[in-house]
């Protein structure tokens, strides 16, 4: 009877942890639009991809393939002795083909694209924040002015796609403190940093984020350590090859000099040479010496480099001043003749690095948005700044408003770096080189209209998840945009 009584009184097994393992098993309608977007977007770029052909410009002959003429070289080395860093030879080398090139380059940043737009989710609370976040940062990577470079067959669509990696993942590791994570973080900067040297400050941004992780964070102190000694050893590597490859560049150039030499015959052949008023504050201020080869108004007309450089031979004095100012002659510019250097800046230069890209001279862009769209990413080019400005203050001042700055300081700390580092790095970018505005400029101009959309959606979730809105939705029982959480 005691056995019996036992038995009787054990309960029975309820059933609801198996209906809510069944439930928490089925997708939540945010992971269905997550889903839903996702699968759209990679549609929408394999179109792309289908109908767009390789493009290959000047440059392609020294990231693809065995350069033919008097000094052939080969373009992939690891040590230096390539025209070009490795990054983007390796995955050239790698595909084999333009056809496979250009496939792999828009493959990189679809996928590029869609980790950043993950790690952007994981941040956000609101179900709606997080849908216009995925929205607007798509619809931005289905510009033409963005796409195009994935299609030509030169260094700026991985320098694009490995920089929005390496974000993403860093953000996802972060979150989920996976090893595998941090070491596609880790691979992914590392490949990055060999692709264009100019993109060393968003490069620097990985490591002072670990850094900062390393110090502030226990769970995350000794991975970060370990991805910063790996990520110091790449800056050492890529150091170290700097001066190999500028030399090893001469063999394959137009002008058969150095990469450093060649940047200051474009400075001088397209800004100095074709401006009276510059030409005269490089000789009166900065002592430039004169040379009567390099003054024909022919050489300059059109872009002959070569005929420019056989000219330029001619003029020793000259070339012995470069050597000594070359690297730091745009600053001295801008310091000597600060009105004249921001008119031209203003005027010409910025809204063509940070504008729509030349498109004609760099790809074959096929149909995909309305031009509507296109130029509400990117306007006419008299109105750039002027709209990147309101921009930057619109966004800035909603944060402030809505409480982002204090309930969401990591996303809008995120957004503002994003855009001071674009803005520095166009800048110094300009400032040590000359010629292709719009092309050494779409980089920055991509990632200053992500930082944006950064701040955006972080003023937007702290407006839609705040705490008012929340206590009100409790009170009536209405699940908020909040429910969510990553």
């Amino acid at each position: 009877m005691v056995e019996s009584s036992v038995v009787q009184e054990r309960p029975q097994e309820p059933a609801e942890p198996s209906a809510a393992r069944r439930s928490r098993s089925r997708p939540r309608p945010a992971q269905l639009v997550l889903a839903g977007l996702v699968v759209a977007f990679v549609a929408a770029r394999l179109s792309i991809a289908a109908r767009a052909e390789a493009f290959r410009t000047f440059d392609t002959r020294s990231y693809a393939g065995l350069l033919d003429g008097p000094n052939p070289t080969a373009t992939l080395s690891f040590t230096g002795h390539a025209p070009r860093l490795w990054g983007t030879p390796l995955l050239y080398t790698l595909a084999g083909s333009d056809p496979a090139r250009a496939w792999a380059q828009a493959l990189i940043s679809t996928a590029a694209w869609v980790v950043l737009v993950l790690a952007l989710w994981t941040l956000l609370r609101g179900t709606t924040t997080r849908v216009c976040a995925g929205v607007a940062l798509f619809v931005l990577a289905l510009t033409r002015a963005v796409y195009v470079w994935d299609h030509t067959l030169t260094a700026e669509s991985l320098s694009i796609s490995l920089g929005l990696l390496a974000f993403g993942l860093l953000v996802l590791w972060v979150r989920r403190r996976s090893w595998p994570l941090l070491a596609a973080t880790v691979v992914v900067t590392v490949w990055w940093m060999f692709v264009r040297q100019d993109m060393l400050l968003f490069i620097a941004l990985v490591p002072a984020v670990l850094a900062v992780l390393a110090w502030r964070s226990r769970p995350h102190r000794w991975a970060a350590v370990v991805a910063l000694v790996a990520i110091g050893a790449g800056l050492g590597w890529n150091a170290a090859l700097l001066g190999p490859t500028d030399e090893t560049f001469a063999k394959w150039s137009a002008s058969g000099r150095s990469q450093t030499d060649e940047t200051f015959l474009y400075r001088l052949m397209v800004e100095v040479q074709r401006d009276p008023e510059m030409r005269q504050v490089y000789h009166r201020e900065l002592g430039m010496p004169r040379c009567v080869a390099i003054e024909d108004p022919s050489l300059v007309r059109r872009w002959n480099v070569r005929k420019f450089s056989e000219a330029y031979a001619n003029c020793p004095e000259l070339q012995r001043w470069a050597e000594e100012h070359e690297m730091a002659i745009g600053f001295r510019y801008a310091v000597a003749e600060p009105d004249h250097y921001r008119e031209i800046m203003v005027g010409r230069i910025l809204p063509m690095a940070l504008g729509s890209t030349e498109l004609h001279t760099y790809g074959r862009p096929v149909s995909m948005l309305p031009e509507a769209v296109e130029k509400v990413w990117y306007p006419r080019r008299g109105l750039v700044l002027p709209l990147l400005a309101g921009a930057v203050v619109a966004m800035v001042l909603a944060c402030v408003l809505t409480g982002a700055v204090r309930r969401r300081p990591w996303l809008v700390l995120a957004g503002v770096l994003g855009v001071v580092v674009s803005l520095v790095s166009v800048l110094a970018s300009l400032m040590l080189s000359a010629g292709e505005y719009s092309r050494f400029g779409i980089q920055e101009a991509i990632y200053l209209r992500i930082s944006l959309v950064v701040l955006a959606v972080a003023a937007l979730d702290a407006a839609l998840t705040r705490p008012w809105r929340r206590a009100g939705r409790a009170a009536r029982g209405v699940p908020g945009d909040d429910a969510v959480r990553p």
